[in-house]
């Protein structure tokens, strides 16, 4: 496939403009918002490889302020980023363009679209008000009463101030007279706001978009149907294009930038920050994200470390695995590498080409991320720093065994409900949860012993629920046993009793960017 990867415009967004030389039209795949996009992150691209293949080019984007692209305060920033994305298309040589919006980016894509736009809107929920009602509804039972901080609201992985809030809250669909076509889940219909448009029932939705990134399946039928509308819709005839006229380098301020570097034999894409005037002793900072989830994640937590870090003088680098983002290939029936030893390879790659000195290195990972950076013993790096671990384990796992793990339990068979039934009713509670303890593999000791006896410094941030397991695993008798620095690295357990483990908390978020950015200054304070 031939993308184009960089920034274009002001406020830049980050693109990816996958562009054949003739193309028949050319799609905006507008980005969902929030945890939604992270999850729909693969799906996009394999949208847009399908559409490459018919001749049809595409623009991925992240809309400034999100993501990678450039600080943003404007409430309007979501579907102006998506008009821009349309301009950059057409700046190609293409003339027809049509607009995807998938789960809660339809109003947006609504929005951007011309009249004679073609518009595809795939689950599109009521309105704007109608997805922000449900979100608030979600944020408030999954992080709860904290999660408006100054004024600042915290929905499922997106952060959005009252102006925001009020501009999506006002997105809402109107009739339809051009190319338009609303793809749903079966048994349901339409916003009746967009008057009588064809609608094709498809399946997938729910199993993309309404569990967890773990278990998300993409759904390659679905995908084929927004191809097959593209395909009818766009000119039969296609016409030369140019490349796309992108910033290879990204100014976020006066004296920091980013750039898109392709790493190690399976070419993982990564975005490094810097700033300007750097110390030649400057630490190295690799940022891993949680589960199998594009490294912006959790509310663009990374892409705020990133900066920070670099603006206190580090050389940072968030990378996307295997599996994640825009790394590898993209498959249907892909499964996920978590836990597995591709992603050991996959951080080694990383260290062995960034050719720093293990003790100027510091790896921080979150949840599975947490896990791989821990598993870095023979690289010896200075500080390794675990957000939110719950998993401990030695052993890795098969590629895609720990989803398929998951999804048994989510989605049991009729056999192995029936089985439960019987388990749960015959077997004592006592039983029932010393079996429960014992499933969750590793230990704590086990997990960081390598790690400190190479000097490493080991930093475990953590929730309530992530301390609880930690200390059923057996880390209090590593904190006993390590707890302060002799010929040996040591382990802290930093405590936070309002966070959470996936960090929608504002808080949560909060107290990591200050840990890490506190213990990266204590530890290298030569670098700033």
């Amino acid at each position: 496939m031939s993308t184009h990867h960089g920034w274009s415009g002001r406020p830049a967004l980050r693109v990816a403009v996958q562009l054949p030389a003739a193309a028949r039209a050319g799609v905006v795949l507008c980005p969902p918002l929030g945890q939604e996009g992270v999850i729909a992150y693969r799906t996009l691209r394999l949208l847009a490889d399908r559409l490459e293949a018919r001749g049809v080019a595409s623009v991925r984007y992240d809309p400034s302020g999100r993501g990678d692209s450039a600080p943003d305060d404007d409430p309007d920033a979501q579907v102006r980023s998506a008009q821009r994305a349309a301009a950059l298309l057409r700046s190609t040589g293409v003339d027809h363009v049509a607009f995807v919006g998938l789960a809660s980016a339809a109003p947006i894509a609504a929005a951007a679209a011309a009249a004679t736009d073609g518009l595809v809107l795939w689950d599109p929920p009521a309105s704007g008000r109608a997805w922000l009602r449900k979100q608030r509804a979600l944020a408030t039972i999954t992080i709860g009463a904290t999660r408006v901080v100054d004024g600042l609201e915290s929905l499922v992985g997106i952060d959005v101030d009252p102006a925001e809030a009020t501009a999506l809250g006002a997105l809402i669909f109107q009739p339809r007279t051009g190319p338009t076509v609303a793809l749903v889940r079966p048994g349901s219909s339409a916003p009746r706001a967009l008057g009588p448009v064809p609608t094709t029932e498809v399946t997938g939705s729910a199993e993309l978009l309404d569990g967890t990134s773990m278990v998300a399946r993409i759904p390659g039928s679905a995908v084929d149907t927004v191809v097959a509308w593209i395909d009818a819709w766009g000119p039969i005839v296609a016409v030369p294009t140019v490349p796309p006229t992108l910033d290879e380098v990204l100014d976020v301020d006066a004296r920091t930038s980013e750039r898109i570097v392709r790493i190690g034999p399976e070419r993982l894409f990564a975005v490094e920050t810097v700033a300007s005037g750097q110390h030649e002793d400057a630490p190295v900072v690799v940022l891993h994200n949680g589960a199998a989830e594009h490294h912006v994640g959790a509310t663009d937590y990374q892409v705020a470390l990133a900066r920070t870090l670099a603006r206190d003088g580090a050389r940072v680098v968030r990378v996307d695995r295997r599996g994640t983002g825009e790394s590898s290939d993209v498959y249907e029936d892909e499964r996920s590498p978590m836990f597995a030893q591709e992603w050991i390879d996959d951080q080694q790659a990383v260290v062995d080409a960034l050719a720093v000195a293990s003790e100027r290195l510091v790896l921080v990972g979150m949840c599975a991320g947490a896990w791989l950076a821990g598993r870095s013993a023979d690289t010896a790096p200075r500080m390794v720093v675990e957000i939110s671990p719950n998993d401990y384990r030695r052993n890795t796992a098969a590629v895609g065994a720990y989803a398929d793990a998951l999804r048994a339990i989510d989605e049991p068979s009729r056999l192995r409900l029936v089985l439960r039934r019987w388990y749960n009713a015959a077997v004592p509670k006592w039983v029932r949860d010393r079996v429960a303890r014992r499933d969750r593999v590793g230990g704590v000791v086990g997990h960081v012993r390598p790690l400190v006896e190479h000097g490493t410094d080991v930093v475990l941030i953590a929730s309530p629920v992530d301390v609880e397991v930690f200390d059923r695993l057996g880390g209090q008798r590593a904190l006993r046993r390590w707890s302060s620095r002799g010929r040996t690295g040591r382990v802290d357990l930093v405590r936070v009793p309002e966070g959470d483990h996936s960090l929608f908390s504002p808080l949560m978020r909060q107290a990591v960017l200050s840990e890490v950015r506190s213990r990266v200054a204590s530890t290298f304070p030569v670098h700033a």
